[in-house]
């Protein structure tokens, strides 16, 4: 019996999964696991909104509520971005790779969120905390024209057997994903090849006073915009 054919109890996912990272670290493989815990998977703004997105995805089968699992226990073992793709590494029967590419919103649609978001945003850290009316938000999170990718817009792979574009495997990368958005939502614009400044063409200076609460994020805004802060 495996896990793969829904036979394993979940207790063994974990276990299996801590056993093969502590074997990937003895080999020296650099890990960057994630994890979830709690009844919701997600606590901020960004990361909700990215949980409540993949519902979309569900178009391939029913393969989201087994990639909740995975993740809840802790087998995704290491997740890597790069602009448009995610990658990581699964544990199921096997250590599996999966990928998640998204395509770049063409320049039209960019132009068209440019002009709804013209003048109502006021700064980088309102935008990646949606400090944002409520009105914005909607656009911004509209599953035909916002910013997160549309179910056509995604392409899936990995090294299972499994037959179907979007697998159990694949579908944990894109929950672990969402966990990731809680603590850096700068990677959604990462993911979707969009530089930040396409929503806030001229945005201003941080006030005086203001450099303890803009330094939290500082660092990972001028890492992924090349933007300064200070």
């Amino acid at each position: 019996m495996s896990d793969e054919s829904g036979q394993w109890k979940r207790a063994d996912l974990r276990e299996r999964a801590e056993a093969k990272a502590a074997e990937l670290a003895a080999e020296g493989v650099e890990l960057h696991p994630v994890a979830a815990s709690g009844r919701n998977l997600a606590r901020n703004f960004w990361g909700r909104e990215w949980m409540k997105s993949l519902g979309a995805c569900e178009v391939y089968g029913m393969r989201l509520a087994p990639g909740r699992t995975y993740l809840r226990y802790g087998c995704v073992l290491d997740m890597k971005m790069s602009p448009g793709r995610i990658d990581a590494l699964v544990m199921g029967e096997h250590l599996y790779e999966a990928s998640a590419e998204a395509a770049t919103p063409d320049e039209e649609s960019l132009e068209r969120l440019r002009a709804q978001c013209a003048g109502h945003i006021g700064s980088w850290i309102d935008l990646l905390k949606g400090n944002l009316s409520p009105e914005l938000l909607r656009i911004l999170c509209d599953p035909e024209s916002g910013l997160f990718p549309r179910p056509e817009e995604w392409r899936f792979s990995c090294s299972c057997p499994d037959w179907a574009d979007l697998c159990k495997h694949a579908a944990a990368a894109l929950y672990a994903f969402g966990v990731m958005l809680d603590d850096q939502p700068e990677l959604l614009f990462t993911l979707r090849g969009i530089d930040a400044s396409v929503l806030i063409p001229d945005a201003p200076e941080p006030a005086s006073g203001r450099e303890d609460a803009l330094d939290r994020d500082a660092g990972s805004l001028s890492d992924m915009f090349g933007i300064r802060l200070d």
